[in-house]
């Protein structure tokens, strides 16, 4: 392929791919010969030659499989390949991104690859625009965030149901107008083909989260049942009037309390309730109790907004539903919005299921290996790397209560940055972001600060994270996608450091962050710092967190290691959440046959 002139290059391209239109199958050899282009096209892009190991997660995702490759191994480029050829045999090819700005920096870097097999690309466009996005689906390989593919699909299936309800005679109407409803839609194509960036997160952790489009809001709404349930819940003592179980979190409103809060309404005739006041009452303490400003959610510019717990990112388009959001909004004494009423709605393993086939890359499947093949049909492949890994996992330090823990992290810091070593500080809160970077400050340490949002400055950022003697501080996945390069001071101090300030429920999670650190074969460190505080123990197993805290010496710090009992933790952690996402699959499925039987 490299002997062939850029004009005879596209030109076999596009000959391949007329023999492969129409296969049920793609012939060995004609896939062989498609690859070999893909890799001559992006040598003759980027000047470099795809290693083996990328090749083979070329042709692993080709056959439809979720591809393990760690951090720093060329994922990006990869996903380019993936896409390129699919172009082989599929009309339609959505690449999805874990955000907006990683979907545009991805396609930019990949569109001169596509445009020499003759391939055409397109992004979605970040704001709504219909002729933009439709635009973006008539290309060959579109770009985008993942929940942008799923409710593109959704506002296509409002316009469908819409259409299906109009007067009789209107369908007859628009056709002699030449008015064609599928003009309407974002998505003109049937599913094809998906691949998508950070599987793991998009397909499992976000799974337990549905895709919901909401219609348009009423102009106002009364503030006043919201605020008069705020006044009652503060008037309730936990444990007395009301109990809050862990780790569900669920409310119980003892019967006298739910008694008294009834009465204190009894003569309020004026009162327009929009759900039953038991609702109110328990949103209220919910909101009082159980959601927290800087963790559960942000307030900025007098609105709240829902902070993932997933990843630490700030979804401003996202609100909690059954009157919850408006409850917050009630405590933080701000504006109190209209609900959205829903409209549509798929959980997210029913919308990929549509797909005739699905392909990914992440640095942590195998953990889940089995879920990827029941729930989507696609079998996980482990790519090795291209450079043994030098990481050194140093053992976890355990501390008998959160100051003590704060105090060696500063410590560990200062030692480091000291000797010139890069350090990237995982936070798994906002709160704890900043109350880590106070402590830091105080210490006489500039650091970077990085929470929420991720967005063009936040992946520059940190990029630079791997310069010498930097210290970046992120919540868990900020920046994640962006490559940190290491300058010859940092490797000659060791590489990156990653401090984890805390472990996460999810061992997938704990993989990722620690994964910032040692790539492309370079040396580098991670060490995590627990301490019965951290969420994961004090809403799982507070009597972790007691026996932590009774070994713990003069210092704050234990000697004995605890890291048996968190691996358990996590382990009952994750499959609870395994048997949420079962669930919903059963019931969408359920809700399947229910349409059938009422459409059919």
């Amino acid at each position: 392929m490299a002997s062939l002139s850029d004009r005879e290059f596209r030109a076999k391209a596009e000959s391949l791919r007329c023999q492969a239109l129409g296969r049920k199958k793609a012939d060995p050899k004609m896939v062989g010969e498609y690859s070999g282009l893909v890799a001559e096209a992006i040598k003759r892009t980027f000047g470099f030659r795809m290693h083996d190991v990328q090749i083979r997660g070329m042709l692993a995702g080709f056959g439809g499989a979720i591809i393990e490759m760690q951090t720093g191994e060329g994922k990006t480029v990869v996903t380019g390949a993936m896409a390129a050829l699919q172009g082989l045999r599929a009309k339609t090819i959505h690449v999805a991104t874990t955000n907006a700005y990683l979907a545009a920096r991805d396609r930019k870097e990949l569109v001169p690859v596509f445009e020499r097999l003759g391939l055409t690309s397109g992004i979605l466009p970040e704001k709504s625009n219909q002729e933009a996005t439709q635009l973006a689906y008539k290309k060959d390989i579109t770009y985008g965030p993942g929940y942008q593919f799923g409710f593109d699909y959704l506002r296509d299936q409002v316009v469908l149901r819409t259409n299906r309800q109009t007067d009789l005679g209107r369908k007859t109407i628009d056709a002699l107008l030449g008015n064609n409803m599928r003009d309407q839609l974002m998505q003109p194509e049937l599913h094809d083909s998906m691949i998508i960036d950070e599987a793991d997160s998009v397909m499992i952790d976000e799974a337990v989260t549905p895709l919901v489009i909401s219609g348009a809001a009423r102009d106002t709404t009364d503030p006043t049942p919201f605020m008069l349930a705020k006044k009652l819940a503060g008037d309730l003592v936990k444990d007395e009037d009301f109990t809050i179980e862990l780790p569900d979190k669920a409310i119980e409103v003892k019967e006298d309390a739910s008694d008294r809060c009834h009465d204190a309404i009894a003569n309020e005739t004026d009162l327009k309730l929009e759900r039953p006041w038991r609702i109110y009452i328990s949103n209220a303490i919910r909101a009082m109790h159980v959601l927290r400003r800087d963790i559960d959610y942000v307030v900025q510019e007098g609105e709240v907004q829902i902070v993932d717990q997933n990843t630490g990112r700030i979804f401003s388009d996202r609100t909690w539903q059954d009157g919850l959001h408006q409850s917050v909004e009630a405590k933080e004494g701000v504006e109190i919005k209209s609900a959205d009423p829903s409209v549509a709605r798929i959980t997210r393993q029913r919308y990929l299921q549509m797909y005739d086939q699905l392909a990914g890359l992440t640095g942590t499947a195998l953990a889940v290996a089995g879920e990827f093949q029941s729930v989507y049909s696609s079998p996980v492949v482990q790519i090795p790397t291209n450079l043994p890994s030098l990481r050194r996992l140093m053992p976890a330090r355990f501390f008998g209560d959160l100051e003590a823990k704060l105090k060696a992290i500063t410590a560990d810091v200062v030692d480091r940055r000291s000797s010139g070593q890069p350090i990237l500080v995982g936070t798994r809160t906002i709160a704890e972001s900043i109350q880590v970077a106070d402590r830091l400050a105080a210490a006489g340490v500039d650091a970077v600060l990085l929470n929420g949002v991720q967005d063009q400055e936040e992946a520059e950022i940190v990029a630079a994270a791997g310069a010498a003697g930097t210290v970046t501080i992120a919540t868990n996945m900020a920046g994640r996608g962006t490559d940190i390069k290491l300058d010859a001071d940092a490797l000659k101090a060791g590489g990156l450091h990653v401090v984890a300030c805390s472990h996460n429920g999810s061992t997938r999670i704990d993989r990722q962050l620690i994964g910032r650190s040692a790539r492309q074969g370079n040396p580098g460190s991670a060490q995590f710092f627990v301490a019965p505080e951290d969420e994961l123990i004090a809403t799982h197993d507070p009597k972790l967190g007691q026996r932590i805290k009774a070994r713990a010496k003069s210092n704050g710090e234990t000697r004995k290691s605890f890291s048996s009992d968190i691996a358990g933790l996590q382990s009952q952690i994750e499959q609870k959440q395994y048997m949420i996402r079962q669930a919903m699959v059963r019931q969408d499925h359920w809700m399947d046959l229910v349409r059938a039987s009422i459409e059919g």
